[in-house]
């Protein structure tokens, strides 16, 4: 029993914590469409949480909710790409993440 209030305890402070993972890189899928690409453990949650646009800039917040007990190969991560639309055309926009840094796109 006590193990099992310690199992719940330990899921419910890791679900709590929403981690922002870096973006590598995103593609334009069509004008009113990216897809931004980020690395997440594999047994992650992973969504865009939110999507700023200006005349001069995309700026994309993507969360993660951390894998709840560490299981094997959750040490590597794996690439993810998230679709993110866009009220107008990506035109000449650049793309930033959460903080404000430059994605670049995918070559």
């Amino acid at each position: 029993m006590a193990g099992l209030v310690v199992l719940t305890a330990l899921l419910v402070a890791q679900n709590s914590t929403v981690l922002v993972p870096d973006m590598e890189s995103y593609v334009v899928v069509d004008q009113r469409t990216i897809a931004v690409r980020v690395d997440v453990a594999p047994c992650s949650w992973t969504r865009v949480t939110d999507v700023s646009e200006t005349t001069t800039a995309v700026r994309v917040t993507v969360g993660t909710l951390p894998c709840p007990i560490p299981l094997p190969g959750t040490a590597e991560l794996d690439a993810r790409e998230l679709t993110v639309s866009l009220a107008a055309d990506l035109d000449s926009r650049i793309v930033q993440d959460a903080n404000g840094t430059l994605v670049h796109p995918a070559r």
